[in-house]
């Protein structure tokens, strides 16, 4: 497997670098495959099957473009040999394409093209004699690149897995029904029940009563209070009640004027002293 690998690689290595003869010097073109070869061995290795070319075909491929910087195996390459990966695509046509290298194929697929770069399979002999039918039949017959079957793997691949996401996505066939009415169920008529049914009455009756009792009892606590209350203020009145019915009596009958002595005043002390001093 390693041989076929290496042989692969160094095909692959002779497409890429062609079109750079003459625009770099010999050293910088050295450098540029060494590293190259390196870096597409690794890649290539894990994946390398050759009794079963077609698997991991799809990882190994590289999408070339100038619209972007190539794939790590080769950007690295670029950067250790100086070589402008610009200038290195539009050598290569200046148009995107993906890079295929399998066992004993190295093929580029361009606008929906595949163009095969290096095949090792024999070519096929000229008939020296008369063949049968069928076998003449088969030659004749249109053979398939290793690079349109890798195609034609990837496509039914591809299918496969469509079919499986629109299977997970499309709706369900079945459908949980919905009921916008519900029946009304008739009420239950067992012993249980009646029974339940009458110990609700008896305790809405119970509570009924013992609330009745309570209002008369407080009706009558509140009549009692206001009878305390109006006895009290029969026998006990206030200080403002007592001194508003109080009145000041006057004799109307004594209107004789009992004359001082002198009708002379005297101040001592700061009293007035009716009369005068002896």
């Amino acid at each position: 497997s390693s041989e076929s690998l290496s042989v692969a690689v160094a095909n692959t290595i002779t497409f890429l670098t062609a079109q750079l003869q003459g625009k770099y010097a010999s050293s910088t073109l050295l450098k540029l495959r060494m590293v190259l070869e390196a870096n597409l061995t690794a890649h290539y290795a894990p994946s390398w099957l050759p009794k079963d070319p077609i698997r991991g075909s799809g990882r190994r491929c590289m999408t070339l473009s100038p619209a972007c910087l190539p794939p790590r195996p080769i950007w690295t390459a670029c950067t250790a040999a100086n070589v402008q990966w610009f200038d290195w695509i539009a050598l290569l046509g200046n148009s995107e394409f993906d890079l295929f290298v399998d066992p004993g194929c190295v093929a580029v697929r361009c606008q929906d093209k595949i163009i095969t770069v290096w095949s090792d399979e024999p070519a096929v002999p000229a008939p020296g004699a008369p063949m049968a039918h069928g076998s003449l039949r088969s030659q004749m017959a249109p053979r398939k690149t290793f690079a349109q079957q890798v195609l034609e793997e990837d496509k039914e691949e591809e299918e496969k897995i469509f079919t499986l996401l629109a299977d997970e996505i499309s709706a369900p066939t079945w459908m949980t029904p919905i009921v916008t009415q519900f029946p009304i169920s008739g009420r239950s008529t067992s012993p249980m029940s009646s029974i339940s049914e009458q110990s609700r009455c008896s305790s809405r009756s119970s509570n009924s009563s013992s609330s009745g009792f309570s209002f008369s009892s407080a009706d009558t606590a509140s009549s009692r209070t206001s009878a305390a209350s109006g006895k009290n203020g029969e026998v006990k009145q206030s200080r403002r009640e007592r001194a508003r019915q109080a009145r000041v009596f006057v004799d109307t009958t004594k209107t004789e004027v009992t004359p001082y002595d002198g009708g002379k005043t005297t101040v001592l002390t700061g009293g007035v002293m009716l009369g005068g001093s002896q």
